[in-house]
């Protein structure tokens, strides 16, 4: 559990992009590895269903206004609690409707659109994660008082 010095909504935000794309990419990996099995369905995550979440936490954040006072530090204001908007079912993978054909052995692979899903996914998460670099980076840069 993060303690809430390091608990942010923006670090919590890119913390579930980073995890979201984690996720996904282990499922398009496994889409990779059973390109030839028969009667293989490839998998996904429903990455719109993720992208409408990841748009009402930041409009949510956005909305909230600019002083916390209100709350106590044992109760996050309720910008701060973003679980409710990623339901558990955005990170479960489940099967995907690929626009392409289906083989006779009722496998729906697509190796190339399987390569580039994972390549735009690793883009995506190396993102995240280099933004979560940036806040760690500024934070400790305050606490230690270095420019």
């Amino acid at each position: 559990m993060q303690s809430s010095f390091l608990s942010t909504p923006t670090l919590d935000l890119l913390e579930r992009a980073a995890v979201f794309g984690e996720r996904r990419h282990e499922v398009l990996a496994g889409n990779i590895a059973n390109i030839s099995t028969p009667t293989y369905r490839m998998r996904d995550l429903p990455v719109r269903e993720f992208e409408q979440a990841l748009q009402a936490a930041v409009e949510r954040q956005q909305a909230a206004p600019a002083s916390t006072s209100a709350t106590t530090a044992s109760e996050p204001a309720p910008a701060n609690r973003v679980d409710d908007l990623f339901p558990a079912r955005v990170f479960q993978a489940s099967d995907a409707n690929p626009e392409n054909l289906t083989f006779q052995d009722a496998n729906n692979r697509s190796l190339e659109m399987q390569v580039m899903e994972m390549t735009k996914n690793s883009m995506m998460q190396n993102f995240a994660l280099q933004l979560i670099r940036f806040q760690m980076n500024s934070l400790q840069s305050v606490i230690s008082e270095q420019p």
